[in-house]
């Protein structure tokens, strides 16, 4: 399954360690032009030891360049940016300023991995993410998420967001809160191994797909 997301709809992705949601993000995001990723989890570094693509099928400094320092980030001639931020860079303020800097530029994706490193809980948020999430769609800025916990983020997230990939989630209360939202009680079953429920906004009832690796 490929769908074509338009680029002024925000994208939900979620499911436990190791089930493909950043993987699916990656390919998916590979496609479109202008991508900030954020990259919380220290991917890049862990990929550079491996001696693994940051980004699969993309070359670094001629699709995207990698940047620690978010003041470096207007000095990027690439249409792709991966932003790890360094140590002292892993604060609220930094992350809502790349924020108010995607809402700002328009046209651009924020990929967020992982949601829960910006929200410190579900009631507190950098201020531009409201920002891009509420405003952001007549930009064409908006944001794709992904997180392991869904229940544990802030409800302007899953109210907002218009698409949604929903790979294995082992706790209940997970699973429940994206029933609650999407109206749909298919989303308490396990998609299985390599499986996803896709869903849209404003459909019954999510489809069953399959993660191509």
């Amino acid at each position: 399954m490929k769908r074509t997301i338009p680029l002024d709809r925000h994208v939900f992705v979620t499911g436990q360690t190791g089930t493909g949601k950043s993987y699916l993000v990656e390919m998916y995001l590979r496609g479109y032009e202008h991508v900030v990723k954020l990259d919380t989890k220290g991917e890049v570094f862990e990929r550079r030891k491996k001696g693994l693509p940051v980004w699969e099928g993309l070359r670094e400094g001629k699709d995207y360049t990698v940047i620690y320092h978010l003041a470096d980030i207007d000095d990027v001639e690439t249409k792709k940016i991966i932003y790890a931020p360094d140590f002292e860079e892993q604060e609220m303020e930094y992350y809502d300023a790349l924020m108010k800097w995607v809402y700002r530029r328009e046209n651009t994706i924020l990929w967020i991995d992982e949601l829960m490193e910006v929200c410190p809980s579900a009631f507190k948020y950098p201020p531009y993410l409201k920002g891009l999430l509420t405003r952001g769609r007549s930009k064409e800025s908006v944001v794709w998420c992904c997180t392991q916990r869904p229940s544990d983020i802030p409800a302007i997230v899953l109210g907002n967001s218009d698409h949604f990939f929903v790979f294995d989630q082992n706790l209940p209360q997970d699973r429940k809160k994206l029933c609650e939202v999407t109206g749909s009680e298919d989303f308490m079953k396990l998609p299985g191994f390599r499986n996803f429920w896709y869903f849209e906004r404003g459909w019954s009832d999510p489809i069953l797909a399959t993660l191509t690796v």
